[in-house]
């Protein structure tokens, strides 16, 4: 498959662009059809683009015939390819010709030059939309170059479905590697560049986003110019499907394809999905290996991978947890051991069951609601929080695709239910407000991380038998976050439960939350905001002498201690 140009049509195609461009000069041309990728026939069509030196607007295609078949001639003036290198001036209609494999046959310097600053173009904004798409889980992001290609590829099918017959033919099997290549040699040398600037690093055979790059995109909210963009970029590529050249070129590649590959469906809306996955090039660390953002593993699929076939296994699922988490402890026995773990199902929050926790906070508070949002914020402050010496429980796996999370089980007890024991006389008050105290030192110690815990009832704060305290259950957690609110709902939910506690006791607890976090260096700040209005007005559920004993005792005690400037 596929029809070499020799050296005398290459001769020809140059007389035909020097006419063309005529009085003006010829800056590049190059040849970007078929015939470069490998699977032209004697029907098809040469595809060049011709970029001129004219000092006016030049868009225009024609059609010229040769000695043996026909040129399908883009010219356009330096000027206008410049500004769609640039910008996407006319939605990447003519930057298209250097994403795909192309041969120059003038200006070969200067195409190259151009194709890696469209490409550099490209990847930066991937790099964006990645990081505004997974704004607590991107740094992990461990991405192989390949995923840029793919990802632009998906991006102009989604804009415009036909040109998903030219991807699958320049991607076929016979072709795959050389196309790759060299459609991967710009990109290489696009992500070369702005790793010089610092926006990306090169990790072995991967790509990590740099947590600086990380944190200015954030701060810039470029949610709605992304948006406008794609709009801009859409609008265009529809407002150009009667262009000559686009259409005629298509049609070239539907051909072909139809030709090629005639037992395999050959509509475009059947055949965009069939493009390759770019998440399959994405992946994060996890103690089992590197999981692919397209990962689908289920419970099962998990349990087939770590035991072994030749073991006998007994396998008990049990679900966990309330109305708003699905989470299930599994518990797998074999050769007289058993393994415990928690997997936890992040579906969305939406009707009825988010509505109580929304208007409950409302006004106070903001939760992450949907199920992809809250994985990637559990895997993200999981990996921030432990690489810090914080005791969180260890991730094992993740399939990003069934929002699955697997971690270990931790062995201990949480903290409302110490509490309650303590209510009902099984535990010694002085072994609660002890417990309280540890408790305060390690919610400081997050804190001076910058790290807000996000939902941090009595319940999801383990006390191991060592005595050491662990966070569970971090899928609202965030950086930077909001501090005081930690503060409040662990001691006026703690508060519910020690409801039939004298307040003495409750005032006890309260102290030694208070003098375990200031031990610990915890900002003065932070509880001070935890007992204004703005908080307690939410736990209008928690007794009111319970509500009073917590707020004296911060009234009393940090009276004279001064707040940072």
């Amino acid at each position: 498959m596929g029809r070499d140009l020799d050296n005398a049509v290459k001769s020809q195609i140059l007389n035909v662009c020097r006419q063309v461009a005529a009085p003006h000069n010829v800056i590049a041309v190059a040849v970007s059809d078929p015939h470069v990728w490998g699977y032209a026939d004697e029907k098809s069509d040469i595809g060049v683009v011709l970029i001129a030196g004219s000092p006016r607007l030049m868009l225009r295609h024609q059609l010229k015939p040769l000695k043996d078949g026909t040129v399908s001639l883009l010219a356009v003036d330096q000027k206008t390819f410049e500004r769609d290198v640039e910008r996407d001036w006319l939605g990447g209609l003519l930057v298209e010709n250097m994403l795909t494999p192309y041969e120059p046959l003038v200006g070969s310097a200067f195409l190259w030059e151009r194709e890696v600053k469209a490409k550099k173009r490209i990847v930066t904004e991937i790099l964006t939309n990645l990081v505004l798409e997974y704004p607590y889980m991107s740094s992990e992001l461990l991405i192989k170059p390949e995923y840029f290609m793919f990802e632009a590829m998906a991006r102009k099918a989604a804009l415009y479905p036909p040109v998903a017959y030219r991807f699958q033919n320049l991607l076929n099997s016979g072709l795959r590697e050389k196309n790759r290549e060299s459609i991967m040699k710009g990109f290489r040398a696009a992500l070369e560049s702005v790793a010089l600037e610092g926006l990306v690093s090169f990790s072995d055979e991967y790509i990590r986003i740099e947590e600086k790059y990380v944190t200015s995109t954030r701060r810039r909210k470029l949610r709605v110019v992304s948006l406008l963009k794609v709009v801009r970029s859409s609008v265009l590529r529809y407002s150009l499907e009667a262009f000559p050249k686009m259409m005629r070129s298509l049609m070239e590649d539907y051909r072909l394809y139809a030709k090629n590959f005639p037992d395999v469906g050959s509509s475009w809306d059947t055949l965009v999905p069939q493009l390759e996955d770019p998440k399959k090039h994405m992946f994060i660390p996890t103690p089992l290996g590197l999981v692919s953002l397209s990962d689908e593993m289920t419970i099962q699929d998990f349990v087939r991978r770590t035991v072994p076939d030749s073991q006998e296994l007994k396998m008990d699922i049990r679900k966990l947890g309330g109305v708003l988490n699905a989470v299930y402890a599994l518990r797998l026995h074999r050769d007289n051991e058993e393994e415990r773990y928690i997997v936890k199902v992040f579906r969305n929050w939406l009707g009825w069951k988010w509505f109580p926790l929304a208007l409950w906070a409302l006004g106070t508070r903001g939760f992450a609601v949907l199920g992809k949002s809250r994985m990637e914020r559990e895997y993200a402050l999981n990996k921030c929080l432990s690489s810090r010496g914080v005791n969180v429980p260890r991730i094992i796996y993740m399939s990003p695709k069934e929002r699955l999370i697997f971690q270990e089980y931790v062995e201990g007890e949480n903290l409302a239910r110490i509490t309650e024991e303590t209510r009902s006389s099984k535990r010694d008050v002085t072994e609660l407000a002890a417990t309280f105290r540890q408790v305060g030192r390690a919610v400081a110690e997050v804190h001076k991380l910058d790290v807000a815990l996000g939902d941090c009832k009595p319940e999801n704060i383990i006390v191991k038998p060592n005595g050491t305290i662990c966070f569970v259950d971090l899928e609202q957690a965030e950086r930077g976050g909001d501090q005081p609110w930690d503060i409040a709902e662990l001691l006026f939910y703690s508060g519910l439960h020690a409801s039939l506690l004298s307040t003495d006791s409750v005032r006890m607890m309260a102290g030694e939350f208070i003098e375990g976090y200031m031990e610990a260096s915890g900002r003065v700040e932070n509880m001070k905001k935890a007992v204004t209005l703005k908080y307690v007005k939410v736990f209008f559920f928690t007794p009111p002498h319970v509500l009073s004993a917590i707020f004296n005792t911060f009234r009393e005690r940090l009276k004279g201690e001064k707040t940072e400037d």
